[in-house]
This record gives C-alpha cells, sequence and structure tokens, in this order.
C-alpha cells in the first residue's frame, strides 16, 4: 500500500491590506491544523499598460522595476505575520492570478474589509470571482472576524468544543 506524502496546499491572496494579514493569519492557522503547505500569492500589474500618453516619461518605471518593487512590498507584508514564508508575485489581473494558483489546492483564503456592523455588504468583484470559479473551496475572512485575537482551532467533529 502505498501513502500519499504531497502536503496539502493552502493559498491565500496577500496586499498590504489588514483583511489580506487576517487571511494570512487564518490560513496558517488552519494550516498548522492540516499539516499544509501556506503559499501566499500576491498579484501585480504593470501600470505602464493604464498611463495616458501624454503622462510625463520621468514618472515611468520598467515592468522589471515595479515587479521588483512589488516584491519587496509583499515580503514586507507577508513577513510581518510569518517571516519565514516567501510570498509569490504573479503578474495578472488579481481573479486570474488566484484561480490559477488555487487550482489543485486544498482551498483558497481571501480577507475581505469588515462591513459596518449590521450593514451587508457585497463581495469585491475579486471575491466573487475567485468564489464563483474556483476549482477548490474558498474562505473569505473578515479583518474584524478574525480579529486580534489568536487561532483558536475547534474540534467540529465531536463536540463543537474549543480545543484547549
Amino acid at each position: 500500500m502505498t501513502h500519499n506524502t504531497i502536503r496539502p496546499r493552502i493559498v491565500v491572496g496577500v496586499s498590504n491590506t489588514p483583511a489580506a494579514a487576517a487571511a494570512l493569519r487564518w490560513a496558517l492557522g488552519e494550516a498548522r491544523l492540516r499539516d499544509a503547505e501556506v503559499v501566499a500569492v500576491h498579484a501585480w500589474q504593470w501600470s505602464g499598460k493604464h498611463r495616458a500618453s501624454y503622462a510625463p516619461m520621468g514618472s515611468w518605471r520598467s515592468p522589471d522595476e515595479e515587479y521588483e518593487a512589488a516584491r519587496e512590498r509583499a515580503r514586507r507584508v507577508v513577513g510581518r505575520v510569518s517571516p519565514g514564508l516567501d510570498p509569490v508575485v504573479a503578474q495578472g489581473p488579481p481573479a486570474q492570478v488566484l484561480l490559477e494558483h488555487g487550482a489543485g489546492a486544498a482551498m483558497l483564503v481571501l480577507g475581505v474589509r469588515a462591513a459596518d456592523p449590521g450593514t451587508p455588504a457585497p463581495a469585491p468583484p475579486v471575491v466573487a470571482a475567485c468564489v464563483m470559479a474556483a476549482l477548490c473551496p474558498v474562505v473569505v475572512i473578515s479583518a474584524r472576524a478574525a480579529g486580534a485575537s489568536a487561532f483558536r482551532p475547534y474540534d467540529v467533529t465531536l463536540s463543537g468544543a474549543p480545543i484547549g
């Protein structure tokens, strides 16, 4: 009998927002429970494609310069939550990048800005696209729901009570 030695993969979308940090913290906690690998993914697009032709050339940066800047920002953001984790920085529209990296993953974790209490908020376009098209389960974490508290696993198979 052979055993599958490939660890499950949890993909988490990261950006420079409290919601993304909350999603990353949640994904790291879930990865500990599942003995899974966390892959932090940051989507990046070159701004030169979206600049007006009359914009001053001195403010333009090359795709390589912007990629390096995006990579450093992503490393800083991820490093605040998990210093040893090196993020994947991929070029493309965020939903497309997250869906591509989420293919074959155990789950895709995304953060959303917390809505005002008692006010329903529509899903942001990237979250809605991922929920509709992902080939794996999608978990959406609100910065408010995650809060500053530590990750607390629950044993839902037996009693639903907190563990520890």
